[in-house]
């Protein structure tokens, strides 16, 4: 059984599923060939032996139904492939019924078979869980990483790259759900939300919480944001920006701001992240942070 520990976005589950390619690939070879049988089940997520395990998009957390279907089937011979994969993606989604209900299986997993749990909070694991588990650390990439990687396996252009490696923060998910999502979308509304309201609608709608479909990320765009205006008070080298596509923005309106203010911003919005992870009221936990931003 093994434990793939890592930030969000940086490949873990994507790692799992290539692993699992090759263990069952027809060919043998060190890495999966993409073009037998096995490997295009695989892809299309249609492989009788291959399970991804995830908490329902509405659900709070990974149902024991789920575990248990994992249980039986870990007791049935794999059907056509060599070894059958169990990937647990985001494991700190089980509940701790659904923790315990696994350690049996994980202590002791048959030699035909293999878990894969993958986690951004292994804190929200059961210490017995991670005991039972080989863990596999994932660090954050570099933006020449990341670039390569979306140039040569997502197919963007260099200016793209360029652009989405910046705002990544080290992560390539992020990086393709900025390209592929609604996440700049998001950004230039959060921003225009922020800074070019009217001040008296900036309350009202700011700290409404239904804004905004995942308020932390939003957050985060925030305070990427706050970080550039900071850093634009020591240096105009574009290459230690995030928000590069708007620079000249950055340096425009950071003329408003001292570096004290920015720093009580970004710790402001810091804060109130902290404040939602701690599942404190997002409606007031918002209206806190907007007073504080408010203030000279």
């Amino acid at each position: 059984s093994y434990l793939f520990i890592g930030p969000v976005g940086v490949g873990k589950c994507t790692v799992s599923i290539e692993f699992a390619k090759a263990i069952n690939c027809e060919e043998k070879g060190l890495d999966a060939c993409e073009e037998c049988v096995s490997c295009g089940k695989i892809n299309s997520s249609n492989h009788p032996d291959v399970f991804i395990i995830q908490k329902e998009k509405e659900a709070g957390f990974i149902k024991i139904d789920k575990i248990r279907d994992i249980i039986y089937q870990a007791s049935l011979k794999p059907y056509e492939a060599g070894k059958k994969i169990f990937i647990i993606n985001n494991a700190e989604d089980m509940n701790e019924e659904s923790q315990n209900a696994l350690l049996k299986i994980l202590e002791e997993p048959r030699e035909n078979q293999i878990f894969i749990l993958t986690t951004s909070a292994v804190s929200g694991l059961l210490p017995t869980v991670i005991s039972r588990c080989k863990a596999v650390k994932f660090n954050l990439l570099s933006r020449v990483q990341i670039q390569r990687l979306l140039v040569e396996k997502r197919g963007f252009n260099e200016d793209e790259a360029i652009l989405f490696s910046h705002m990544a923060l080290g992560s390539p998910g992020r990086a393709i759900a900025f390209k592929e999502g609604d996440e700049m979308r998001e950004r230039d509304r959060m921003l225009n939300d922020f800074f070019f309201r009217k001040r008296a609608l900036f309350r009202e709608e700011v700290c409404d919480e239904k804004n905004y479909a995942d308020l932390e990320e939003s957050l985060k765009m925030l305070l990427s944001w706050y970080r550039d205006l900071l850093v634009s008070k020591f240096t105009e080298d574009k290459s230690v920006f995030l928000n590069v596509d708007r620079m000249n923005e950055i340096f425009s309106y950071s003329a408003g701001f001292s570096a004290g203010k920015l720093e009580k911003n970004i710790s402001s919005v810091m804060k109130t992240i902290n404040y939602l992870r701690r599942n404190v009221n997002p409606k007031m936990a918002l209206f806190n942070m907007a007073l504080e931003l408010e203030r000279r």
